[in-house]
């Protein structure tokens, strides 16, 4: 009989446990999206990074499922999975999603050939050029997509666009700053390709919860606490300093 009570006693502490450890984890969708996140970085990039302290902060474990951003958004949308990150603002986006505090806010920027500076004012102004984009990616140019005043040629692939560039075949692309810069240096043409000294836009990116998480708000007032934690602590600012130095490639 002892040992019965014992062993019911242990199935129960298990279950407990278990419970425990399912009510704790925040399951999240992510892509590739080198400097900030991947799998091939440490810790799996410093924006992944301040993600998963942010909660562990706060007593939760984050759960990452890395696929294509798209598939891993309409996941997180039906509610399979508690949310994704990290994206901007839309009104699209908001309808389905609750957003966190802003984790990073990042800038859009013109590459343009060394020796070839791109003059312009407005996005008006650009439509002269032969602009380089990537399919499914938002600028803040879209609008005028729409109405025709401005083309960006949209491939699948930003690497391509990049030797376009330097070959030539293209005036400017309009990429992500750190995104850009990362991968100039890598595909070797820092010596063809700069940055425009002018910024085409700036955006606050954050973790999105689904409200169809039955945790929604526990979920997402959680990670607010924390990540206020980590930028009392200087924790952001010195993950993506470190980032920018190299200090995060394998």
């Amino acid at each position: 009989m002892f040992h019965v009570i014992n062993k019911y006693l242990l199935l129960v502490t298990a279950l407990l446990f278990t419970s425990l450890v399912a009510a704790n984890t925040v399951k999240l969708a992510t892509g590739e999206w080198a400097p900030y996140q991947s799998k091939s970085l440490k810790h799996e990039g410093f924006i992944t990074q301040i993600i998963t302290e942010a909660f562990a902060a706060e007593g939760y474990t984050v759960e990452l499922t890395y696929m294509p951003w798209k598939r891993g958004y309409e996941e997180a949308k039906s509610g399979n999975l508690d949310g994704s990150f990290i994206w901007s603002k839309n009104p699209d986006r908001e309808a389905s999603f609750h957003y966190s505090d802003p984790v990073i806010t990042l800038s859009t920027s013109l590459f343009q050939q060394k020796g070839k500076s791109i003059n312009w004012s407005t996005l008006e102004d650009l439509a002269k050029y032969k602009i380089g984009g990537v399919v499914g990616y938002a600028y803040g140019t879209e609008e005028l997509e729409k109405q025709g005043k401005l083309k960006i040629l949209r491939i699948s692939k930003a690497e391509s666009n990049y030797k376009k560039l330097g070959a030539g075949r293209l005036d400017i692309i309009l990429e992500d700053t750190d995104v850009g810069k990362e991968t100039v240096n890598r595909l070797g043409l820092s010596g063809k390709i700069e940055t425009n000294s002018k910024t085409l836009t700036e955006r606050d990116y954050s973790l999105i919860i689904s409200k169809k998480s039955p945790r929604a708000q526990e979920i997402l007032d959680a990670f607010n606490r924390g990540l206020s934690k980590l930028k009392a602590e200087g924790k952001i600012e010195a993950y993506r300093e470190a980032s920018v130095k190299g200090e995060y490639k394998q």
